[in-house]
């Protein structure tokens, strides 16, 4: 059932503001501004009834959401990082007058500019015959004068060099340090085009070598020049896909009833290094085995990202229904496996989602919250114990708060012969319940556990080791358990298969 609307969401107690109790107590603290602070009211009047909506602190936070926004004439802050810069946006008025303005102004230049051009003596059209006969006749004169020149001026002989196309003295070579026999050297001083200067650095032995005796052939030209290969554009260079690796990871779900949180073993595919996104993603598809969905399946996650411990989620809406808060707790739980992750962050299409309670945002080990009591986690001990679920073959732990004390062993030990109590429904005793602890002893992180003749007597003998070793090494230093009955090794009423001492079993492997 949910208790949204019979307490303040913002009660919380001063160590862990996830918990809250049902009756008034100092450890509890208002967390409405985000820190915890004491409480001024009462709370068996406000805070743990439905008239909290009526404490002066709650409808203080209700009138600060309900303040009307700024007029829309000032300027508007930016929403980025720059969050102190004020970006003034022009009026929408300018926009909308100029394109008249500018419309108006562009005519009047039109007429202006055809009343100077009709005011200007119209010339006559053409030009007049005697200048191309002019032009003609140079034309054709110079080309006379340049076909000839080469006769007129030259040798009688004409040259193996004359047959040069006279576009390749153009590309015509300079020369270099040392000639070589592939060079074309320049035409003596009996051609028209005069003689470039002699290189610098040219040696006497190519100063004397006769142009006429030793002509050099010219390579005749091609039809047409050599086109280049088309080269292939470069190709784009794609990034790799990352790799993909199957991974054990441990996945919270609900039990049957709906009622209690069900951690699972799962192998996944995680692509890259992203463990987390894909745990993250794997909570919202199909559970198994008889589990329950709590998620809701077509919630989009938009991001995941890992800040100095913090892992920030940011989904597209609520991922749960409302006021359920079952579903953030597995998705806390599931993120806390990884080291890397210390604290919770959610948020809804980029902001902030109001804290609620009963979500765990700092790591803990605290599943399935038990407190029959109504003690205070400062003024008790937590100690863990697991059992079966009634209607499937999954170990359910329950994190049962109890009396403080420093025999944390052996309060743990009876609390699981004390059986689920008011979990009965969703959860059986495997132990019968009979059952008495006869004493229990701890040496070299080995627990040793003595229990009366009834626990020879059950019938689920698997069950049975099972939920022991789960639940006794819960508690820090425990290693492994040794089970003995009426100060006897287990095994001497149920064969050598249960002669050793039984470590902690995977959770609900799949």
């Amino acid at each position: 059932m949910s208790e949204v609307a019979t307490h303040c969401p913002y009660i919380g107690l001063k160590q862990n503001r996830a918990i809250r109790f049902s009756t008034s107590t100092a450890e509890h603290r208002c967390y409405i501004s985000g820190d915890a602070m004491d409480i001024p009211v009462d709370q068996a009047s406000y805070c743990l009834t439905q008239f909290h909506t009526q404490c002066p602190l709650y409808m203080g936070s209700v009138a600060s959401h309900n303040r009307a926004p700024a007029s829309t004439g000032a300027p508007r802050k930016a929403t980025s990082r720059y969050r102190d810069s004020v970006v003034a946006m022009p009026s929408a008025d300018a926009y909308e007058a100029s394109p008249d303005v500018y419309e108006e102004d562009w005519a009047s230049a039109q007429r202006a500019a055809r009343r100077a051009a009709a005011s200007l003596p119209r010339r006559s059209g053409g030009i007049p015959t005697s200048v191309y006969g002019l032009v003609i006749g140079l034309l054709v004169v110079g080309a006379v004068v340049y076909f000839y020149a080469g006769t007129l001026l030259g040798p009688s002989a004409p040259s193996d060099a004359a047959a040069v196309n006279p576009t390749q003295a153009a590309f015509e070579p300079l020369p270099t340090v040392a000639p070589t026999d592939a060079a074309v050297l320049p035409p003596m001083s009996d051609t028209p085009v005069p003689t470039p200067p002699p290189p610098t650095t040219a040696t006497s032995a190519a100063a004397v070598i006769p142009p006429v005796a030793s002509p050099t052939t010219p390579a005749q030209p091609t039809a047409a020049p050599a086109q280049p290969n088309p080269t292939a554009p470069a190709a784009t260079t794609v990034p790799a896909t990352p790799e993909a690796k199957d991974m054990v990871v441990r996945l919270v779900y609900g039990d049957a009833s709906g009622q209690l949180l069900v951690p699972v073993l799962r192998t996944i595919s995680v692509p890259g290094k992203k463990v987390a996104t894909s745990a993250l993603a794997a909570l919202f598809t199909d559970p198994r085995n008889g589990l329950s969905r709590i998620l809701l399946p077509d919630t989009q996650i938009l991001s995941v990202a890992i800040v100095d411990g913090t892992a920030v989620i940011d989904f597209n809406k609520r991922p749960t229904g409302p006021g359920d808060v079952r579903g953030f707790a597995a998705i806390a739980l599931t993120m806390y496996q990884f080291d890397s992750i210390n604290k919770i962050k959610f948020l809804i299409n980029g902001v902030d989602m109001p804290a609620e309670n009963g979500i765990p945002y700092v790591k803990t080990n605290l599943v399935n919250l038990w407190n029959p009591s109504n003690l205070s986690l400062a003024g008790s001990t937590a100690v863990t114990v697991s059992f079966v679920a009634a209607n499937s073959k999954h170990d359910v732990s329950l994190t049962k708060l109890i009396d403080k004390t420093v025999n944390v062993a052996e309060a743990t030990a009876r609390t699981l012969l004390e059986g689920p109590g008011q979990y009965s429904a969703a959860l059986k005793r495997v132990i019968p319940e009979s059952t008495q602890l006869r004493g229990i002893r701890i040496e070299n992180g080995v627990v040793t556990v003595d229990f009366t003749q009834p626990f020879a007597s059950a019938t689920d003998k698997a069950a049975v080791v099972r939920t022991v070793a789960s639940t006794m090494t819960t508690i820090n230093g425990i290693k492994a358990v040794q089970i003995l009955v009426e100060g006897a090794p287990l095994s001497t009423v149920w064969g050598n298969d249960y002669n050793k001492n039984f470590e902690r079993p995977p959770v609900n492997a799949e």
